[in-house]
């Protein structure tokens, strides 16, 4: 997208991810300075929606943590647990829309 060459993995190859979470979170800018400047800050507590890729299919999620010092627990509109691929993941916290 910038022109340059995509990144690679450490090992050479193309940078992939057998399991991809898209976690809608509050986005504020955060309290602390970096580089001179207040950076955005995930709320990553609480509850939320989201989007588990996987396998080739999308899975709408609902995702809860209910503190800081615990993970996260992402489930189906069912309630059941959504686990993830082997192999590595990645994640994103795009900013909820406010409606």
């Amino acid at each position: 997208m910038d022109g340059r060459r995509p990144a690679r993995a450490a090992e050479g190859g193309p940078l992939s991810a057998a399991t991809v979470v898209i976690q809608y979170t509050r986005v504020r800018t955060s309290r602390f300075l970096e580089a001179g400047a207040r950076p955005p800050y995930t709320e990553s507590t609480g509850t939320g929606t989201g989007v588990v890729l996987r396998g080739g299919r999308a899975y709408p999620v609902r995702w809860s943590r209910p503190d800081a010092d615990g993970g996260t627990t992402f489930t189906t509109a069912s309630g059941q647990v959504i686990t993830f691929a082997r192999g590595r993941s990645g994640s994103c916290s795009p900013p909820l829309r406010e409606r």
